[in-house]
């Protein structure tokens, strides 16, 4: 046997005359209690010591029994599973949040354009009574200075209009008559047009933003009578 084989096995002996066997709780609180360790409180099922004066750490044992450990560990699945559950919840009210302020902006957007439309076909009569006061007068206030005053801000109008993507639907007569931009008051037969030909526009449509805001007013031919 080798010297280093029994250096090995005194200091194995060592070490076992150094273990202690506790067959209780009582036994190994009767332990420190009578040790040079320091006891700092101790009841039937726990025991608090420090290793010597200079140690900054309270040891502690404590006797827990089966149920209680049972209980402790489907306590903590059950907040494990509560946690869980948390942030599944959280997540769905953040996605429900930023959802719902996604459909208010465009409720709110929508909002605003239908009262900017109403608004704008009320101006959109004002405008053509404007118009048709300034046609009545043409040929006899053209060149009073009241006339040209008028006629000014019925520029600005038109600018106003163009600014807010406001247009004039374009339409002549003998143009086909469209239901998507035009809105037919009247039928009339006409020898010079075919049917579903416009033969007089009444009132000028617009369109905003390329959308129809108000239809143009219009007398349809129903072509000629062959009576």
């Amino acid at each position: 046997m080798s010297e280093n084989n029994t250096l090995e096995q005194k200091e194995n002996s060592k070490k076992e005359e150094n273990k202690s066997v506790f067959k209780s709780f009582i036994d190994f609180k009767s332990f420190i209690e009578g040790s040079e360790y320091i006891t700092v409180s101790s009841s039937k099922n726990e025991i608090a010591f420090k290793f010597n004066d200079t140690d900054k750490f309270t040891n502690f044992l404590i006797i827990v029994n089966d149920e209680d450990t049972e209980a402790f560990l489907k306590l903590k699945d059950d907040l494990e599973a509560a946690k869980k559950e948390l942030n599944e919840k959280l997540l769905r009210l953040a996605a429900e949040f930023e959802n719902y302020k996604k459909r208010n902006l465009i409720e709110k957007k929508q909002a605003i354009y239908v009262a900017k439309e109403n608004m704008l076909r009320d101006l959109l009569f004002f405008i053509d009574n404007f118009e048709r006061g300034l046609n009545l007068y043409e040929d006899s206030q053209r060149d009073t200075d009241f006339f040209k005053g008028m006629k000014s801000v019925e520029k600005d109008f038109q600018n106003f209009l163009e600014k807010n993507n406001i247009e004039k639907i374009n339409i002549n007569t003998g143009d086909d008559f469209d239901p998507n931009f035009h809105q037919a008051l009247e039928l009339k037969k006409s020898k010079k047009f075919d049917s579903n030909k416009i033969l007089e526009v009444i009132q000028t449509g617009y369109s905003l933003d390329d959308k129809l805001l108000r239809p143009s007013l219009v007398i349809v031919s129903s072509g000629a009578d062959n009576e």
